[in-house]
């Protein structure tokens, strides 16, 4: 137990002396946050849906028309001299609303596209926090091969020891030898994929080409309050995506009332001034027009607006049963790696330990022999495998939950600011 002991301080001591100068989540979440493309996009976006909402705003343009009528023919109408010319505006008044209604469209608009940058922001946190939980696992699992190797290594020089004084056979060192050499590859495959992740991470915030390890510090399970069922899915009622689906159904709703007003007819005027070049006289005219709703009353999009309403109550329904799946089941994956990490933390893994320690204390008195000290090490390498699956599992599904049931407004609030602040090249 104290060559565990030892080994356990070595390992603290060395990650207390890497997370000095090691990234925290919220300074990778920072850096995600300055230079990813989505947050661009989503500025972009928040910037088309306002200069919509202006242009939905404006009336319609006037017309200006010039006419000239009798500019040759036949007759009388052989000379140039008999065209008349008429210089007019036109003027289309919208009537029913229209303006108004297409205002209230594009504010809908803009607060559905606000809504969903704040979703697709959740969404990368998400994509965010997991990433850096693989470089947390990876550091985890770098730490516990070293373990392993130096564990193998100690083997091996015991072993060797008891040879040289004839209490080990060779095929004991043999073994001995061989379990360190795997240690050793399985080691080098550890800090490759320690390495791979890290370029993963370092890919979020634009790094393309990172050669480095990252070094990360933080709790891999960062939800510290224990979490029921109610606290779980109190929250969904009034999450993002619950608000995106009612401003879905409030849009379409606007588009009804749109289509409505599109159905009532406009009128357009127009006034101008003619002359008569037979006689150089002029003349004021004015004039006025207005569609005949003999084939279309709009009647067919309206009803289409009011399916659309329909489909955006039935989209909120389905929305609102996907996300409260998608957090009862990470809600139990996590609940259950929760209850399989405290029985092995608190049984298993000392079981394991005290287990390795009696048998090889066994063996170097020429009780047991070497297998069984390599089945006590298998099973207490199992065991801290098992731990790290476990962590693995637990931390993917808390990271879930916090896409869901966490309140990020001050984190969004500043991303929203950060995405404000970006200047658009056009």
């Amino acid at each position: 137990m104290k060559f565990y002991a030892i080994l356990l301080l070595a390992f603290a001591a060395g990650s207390a002396t890497s997370s000095a100068h090691a990234f925290t989540f919220e300074q990778v979440w920072q850096k995600v946050l300055q230079q990813h493309p989505l947050v661009n996009a989503a500025n972009n976006r928040l910037k088309a849906a306002d200069f919509n909402r202006e242009a939905a705003g404006l009336r319609p343009n006037p017309r200006l028309l010039f006419e000239a009528e009798n500019l040759y023919g036949s007759g009388e109408y052989e000379r140039a001299g008999q065209a008349e010319t008429a210089l007019m505006a036109e003027q289309t008044f919208e009537r029913g609303g229209k303006r108004a209604a297409r205002s209230r469209v594009s504010e809908q608009q803009l607060t559905a596209q606000q809504l969903e940058s704040r979703r697709q922001l959740r969404e990368l946190r998400q994509e965010v926090r997991h990433q850096f939980n693989e470089v947390l696992l990876a550091q985890e699992r770098l730490q516990l091969t070293q373990t392993q190797q130096q564990l193998a290594r100690q083997n091996t020089q015991a072993v060797a020891r008891l040879h040289e004084a004839g209490a080990a056979t060779s095929d004991d060192l043999a073994r001995a030898r061989l379990q360190l050499q795997s240690t050793e590859l399985e080691l080098t495959r550890v800090r490759q994929q320690r390495l791979n992740v890290s370029q993963q991470l370092a890919a979020l915030w634009g790094d393309m080409v990172h050669a480095d390890v990252i070094e990360v510090t933080g709790p891999l399970l960062f939800i510290s309050e224990p979490l029921t069922i109610n606290q779980t899915l109190a929250p969904l009622d009034s999450g993002i995506d619950q608000q995106i689906a009612e401003q879905y159904i409030r849009a379409q709703q606007a588009e009804v009332d749109l289509e409505k007003a599109n159905a009532k007819v406009d009128v357009t005027v127009a006034a101008g001034v003619r002359r008569f070049s037979a006689s150089d006289e002029y003349a004021f005219t004015v004039g006025a027009s207005v569609p005949l709703q003999i084939f279309n009353n709009n009647q067919a999009n309206i009803d289409s607006a009011y399916a659309e309403v329909r489909a955006a109550q039935q989209d909120a329904d389905y929305l609102k049963r996907q996300v409260s799946t998608t957090v009862l089941t990470a809600f139990r994956r996590w609940q259950q790696a929760d209850q399989a990490l405290t029985t092995l933390e608190t049984e298993i893994l000392p079981a394991a330990e005290k287990v390795l320690s009696a048998t090889r204390q066994a063996y170097e008195r020429g009780s047991y022999s070497y297998l069984q000290v390599l089945d006590a090490q298998d099973s207490l390498l199992r065991a801290q495998r098992q731990r790290l699956d476990l962590r693995a599992d637990a931390a993917d599904a808390m990271t879930t939950l916090e896409r869901y049931i966490e309140p990020l407004d001050p984190i969004e609030a500043l991303s929203l600011t950060t995405i404000a602040r970006q200047e658009t090249t056009p």
